[in-house]
């Protein structure tokens, strides 16, 4: 036996009509107090890990998103607000909330935040409501509404699909949900006329209504939790970042270059590729700080390695790994090539200027090319000895070093390669 129950008050808009059987009641103000009580959980929730996390003002964009969706559901189920007023304020404040969870999907991937577009659905909203056709019709009123969050849900699973950091896990769910929830506000366009119509005659409502009723209180509910463990992998990864990041150049540290360095040099191995390092070291750099003061010497430090790190391919890895040494990795190149990337960075390097440094500022590269050794830190060793080599011979100059002797299974040694040159300098140097 089926009975119908009209829940008294409501007012279009998101609503969902009456289901209810001898076994399941499931009625409209139900659903409103359900779609409440979790608005407001997943606000506060949302609030309180932005208090714990004050880097990530999305969280708080967020829970103030999620609690206007509460006020929403609240007023369009009250009985003590007039009908036309509950349903203009009711559904600008539901368009406001979706306004604002896009806002919060900007910010948390970095970019700028327009409040005034926020609000900008809910003004559109209460201007079509003046007009007189709108106001009468709650067919019109639902699709309209529906419209708007849909715009919003889409535009923020946007923000999310062009995130800056798209190694996040909780990312993909998180999308998964948003664009799910927009294609289900979507449907309600061509239901809105057998929704409204089974809200204000309190019909049973179909199996499709049901799911969708289901589908909102499932996206009110996840979408708070998925958002906040995103927070948390986010801070997490900035951690490991930060681990792996030297703190003043913004470049890898030591622990990368081995930590990311070996595996690279593995794969480029594997694919029997050759490989080069690239090991620089600034000449005579405690006497850039004496003269011109560590502020001045920081300065020059950040000058190098921009002007490495606009010479390089998105594959190549570029580190600091002493004071003033750095090291730089690149794949799939032969030895001409290294000495030539090297010998550009050298003259790039020396004709920087710097207001207020009086001595010269150069510097030394030893350039060392394997085709097959693994061992990064061997591979260093050598490059290593090239670099002391350019430092002997009156530094400002690039010095390469022999071929790393591989080794192959079963303890069998590959003969060395021959020395691309003998001399310390194989590319014309300057006056050091």
């Amino acid at each position: 036996m089926v009975e119908t129950r009209r829940g008294p008050g409501l007012r279009w808009g998101f609503a969902v009509p009456t289901v209810a059987t001898s076994h399941f009641v499931l009625d409209v103000p139900t659903l409103f107090a359900v779609t409440v009580f979790i608005s407001l959980c997943g606000g506060v929730l949302l609030l309180f890990s932005w208090i714990q996390s004050r880097s990530t003002p999305a969280l708080a964009l967020w829970g103030i998103g999620y609690l206007l969706a509460a006020a929403a559901a609240t007023v369009l189920s009250s009985h003590l607000i007039p009908v036309a007023c509950a349903v203009c304020l009711g559904n600008a404040l539901m368009c406001a909330a979706y306004g604002m969870m896009w806002s919060g999907s900007r910010s948390f991937e970095g970019r700028r935040v327009h409040l005034p577009l926020s609000a900008a659905g809910a003004a559109i909203w209460i201007a079509a409501f003046q007009f007189d056709g709108m106001a009468q019709s709650p067919t019109l009123c639902m699709a309209f509404t529906a419209v708007i969050a849909a715009a919003y849900a889409l535009l923020s699973g946007r923000e999310l699909w062009y995130a800056r950091d798209r190694e996040l896990f909780w990312r993909w769910p998180t999308l998964l949900v948003i664009f799910t929830h927009a294609g289900f506000l979507l449907a309600r366009i061509p239901l809105a006329d057998a929704l409204t119509s089974a809200i204000v005659a309190g019909k049973p409502a179909s199996a499709l209504v049901t799911v969708m009723a289901f589908e909102s209180m499932l996206a009110v509910f996840c979408v708070p939790f998925l958002r906040v463990a995103m927070s948390k992998e986010r801070a997490e990864l900035e951690q490991r970042r930060a681990a792996l990041t030297d703190a003043l150049t913004s470049i890898a540290n030591r622990r990368a270059f081995f930590d990311c360095g070996g595996p690279l040099l593995e794969r480029t191995v594997a694919d029997r590729r050759p490989a080069a390092l690239l090991l620089f070291d600034l000449d005579r750099f405690k006497a850039i700080n004496d003269t011109g003061g560590h502020q001045t010497g920081d300065r020059v430090l950040k000058a190098f390695c921009d002007l490495v790190t606009a010479s390089i391919r998105p594959d190549d890895l570029f580190a600091r790994i002493g004071g003033e040494e750095f090291a730089c990795l690149l794949p799939d190149i032969s030895m001409a090539e290294a000495l030539q990337r090297a010998e550009q960075l050298r003259r790039g390097f020396e004709v920087m200027r710097f207001a207020g440094l009086t001595v010269g500022h150069t510097v030394s590269v030893g350039v060392a090319v394997t085709e097959g050794g693994r061992d990064l830190p061997a591979l260093l060793a050598t490059a290593d000895r090239a670099l002391y080599r350019a430092k002997a011979d009156g530094r400002n100059r690039v010095a390469p070093a022999p071929l790393v002797l591989v080794e192959r299974g079963g303890g069998e040694a590959v003969r060395r390669a021959p020395e691309i040159a003998r001399p310390a300098v194989v590319v014309a140097p300057l006056a050091g």
